[in-house]
């Protein structure tokens, strides 16, 4: 396995947490403007006279957007930059999310989502190339545990704020999608003011990547390494399970276990707080031991069990205990992953924006298809003979993710031979 070679890199910045914070706010936002309507979709359902297939449309089809808009958004930020890219990604997503706030039927809520798909596309890749561009590689495990963190602190969010806000506006579902609106322009806004971009690392001769941009496109090298793939099909085959369980879970408790609406809904919440804690460890993990692997095919695994237990286990205790091993198998490899990433030989900032889009656009495909098939498959073979029959999905990334390399600084400790030799 070759190493990756030492890069020079400019003294750490103390403006490298501004840049932080703002992006600790993005992703917030990316997961309040994604889910914003899921728990009002009754009244919206109401209000817009929807089916439960058009109103599931309405959430799922920025998924659809992100698996189709990212790659242009690699390229986008190979012409304008991170920088640029980010801050005209954000004021198209927030600026879609305020006025489908305005909407009044089906075709105009769906139109103003798809525009927030664009821009969400245009954000994907940035975050990864803002990361390496401002901090140094011992912080990376560190940093990407706290950015991991956010979509499952924006799910808790969702579920815990939009409800009383709902109330608040005097059961007004378009007042609730102008408010989570303003408060992205408003992260849009400091983005504009506050945000910069830094002079990336530059490599040594010996750590350039022997495919340079001289011979193709930055797109075409990333879309044929072989562990991006790895990284991408891994994605495919989690995201596809998780975003099954988060849409049906909640239904599958009322159906088979008999739950209440406020019980099935507070259970199921349980795997984003578990999500949150796990970003935390895995993070942690990483950047104490020096070690990737471990905390990736190893925790997905656990991923695979909690699913299982969910779904068979009858007794709510252990359903609990289940859903704390889901949340630990999806959110605890995020960062580890990563991580791995960035320490491939040859990365680069932009090659890391780019390798983020393609992983994160195959991975929402799998969130755009797998409710809508399994959904469709529920009322046919029954929701616990998809939900148990999809988890073959899980074998993914349990393959995948043993088939990448180990990068971490902590495999010299590990395998010496193996190091030394190479």
């Amino acid at each position: 396995m070759a190493r990756r070679m030492p890069e020079v890199q400019a003294p750490p910045s103390s403006y490298r947490w501004v840049i932080e914070v703002l992006l600790f706010l993005t992703l917030i936002c990316e997961t309040l403007i994604w889910l914003a309507p899921a728990p009002i979709l009754g009244p919206i359902m109401k209000s817009l006279k929807l089916s439960l297939a058009h109103a599931g449309l309405v959430v799922s089809i920025i998924a659809l957007c992100i698996a189709v808009f990212s790659m242009l958004g690699a390229v986008v930020m190979q012409r304008m930059g991170a920088l640029r890219s980010m801050v005209v990604g954000l004021w198209i997503m927030a600026g879609a999310q305020f006025m489908s706030g305005y909407s009044r039927s089906f075709a105009q809520l769906l139109g103003w989502r798809i525009v927030q798909g664009i821009g969400f596309g245009l954000v994907i890749a940035p975050p990864g190339a803002l990361v390496m561009q401002w901090f140094g590689e011992r912080e990376w495990p560190y940093i990407n545990m706290f950015n991991a963190l956010c979509s499952y602190v924006g799910l808790a969010a969702v579920y815990t704020i939009t409800a009383p806000l709902y109330l608040a506006a005097h059961s007004s579902w378009n007042a609730v999608l102008r408010y989570y609106g303003l408060g992205c322009l408003g992260v849009a806004l400091l983005w504009t003011v506050l945000g910069r971009e830094r002079a990336g690392p530059k490599p040594t001769a010996a750590a350039r990547s022997p495919l340079g941009a001289t011979r193709e496109s930055v797109v075409r090298e990333v879309v044929k390494m072989r562990d991006i793939l790895l990284v991408a099909i891994g994605l495919f085959g989690g995201m596809w399970v998780f975003q099954l369980y988060a849409t049906f879970l909640p239904q599958y408790f009322r159906e088979y276990r008999a739950m209440g609406l406020t019980q099935a809904s507070t259970l199921t919440a349980v795997l984003p707080l578990a999500g949150i804690f796990a970003a935390v460890g895995g993070g942690f993990a990483t950047g104490i031991t020096g070690l990737r692997k471990p905390f990736t095919w190893p925790v997905s695994l656990l991923m695979l069990l909690g699913s299982v237990g969910t779904i068979v286990l009858p007794d709510r205790g252990w359903i609990t205990v289940s859903l704390v091993m889901v949340g630990i198998g999806a959110a605890g490899t995020l960062a580890p992953i990563t991580t791995l990433v960035m320490e491939l030989p040859g990365m680069t900032p932009e090659k890391m924006g780019t390798a983020l889009a393609f992983v994160w656009s195959v991975g929402y495909a799998a969130a755009f298809i797998a409710p809508f098939l399994g959904g469709a498959l529920a009322s046919v073979v029954g929701l616990r003979s998809v939900m148990l029959g999809f988890l073959l999905f899980l074998a993914l990334p349990l393959i995948t993710m043993y088939l990448l390399p180990e990068t971490g600084p902590g495999r010299t400790r590990t395998m010496p031979d193996r190091a030394a030799a190479s």
